[in-house]
Order: C-alpha cells, then structure tokens, then sequence
C-alpha cells in the first residue's frame, strides 16, 4: 500500500508521524527533517492569520467606542 506524503500546511516541507508511549498523544506529527513539530522552513516566518475569518475593522462596528 503506497503511503501519501504528509506535508506542513504552514512550510511545505515533509512530514511524519512518529508514535508515542503516552495514552493520551500516542501520536505526533514532525517535520522529517528536524523532528520538531514546529516549522523551520520557508514561509514559517510570518505568523498566519486565523483562517476563514475575516480581520474586524474595529472603527467600522464601532468597537472603538467602547
């Protein structure tokens, strides 16, 4: 059965699933190459915003006035 490669969504650069001993996170997805589960790679810089949310324009519903 041929596997299908995980990639990050954030970097795009491979990933893994190693298996744990704790009964609570038997399993953790880490970049191949690092081990980590947090992204060293291209685009990883930039914070990402909160997908499928628009940003609120705080003037135009008048959350400034609070």
């Amino acid at each position: 059965m041929n596997q299908i490669p995980l990639l990050c969504p954030r970097c795009g650069l491979p990933q893994q699933v190693v298996h744990q001993e704790d009964p609570h996170h038997p399993v953790r997805v880490v970049h191949t190459g690092t081990g980590r589960e947090s992204c060293d790679g291209p685009g990883s810089a930039e914070e990402p915003e909160s997908v499928g949310e628009a940003p609120i324009d705080v003037e135009r519903t008048g959350l400034d006035r609070c």
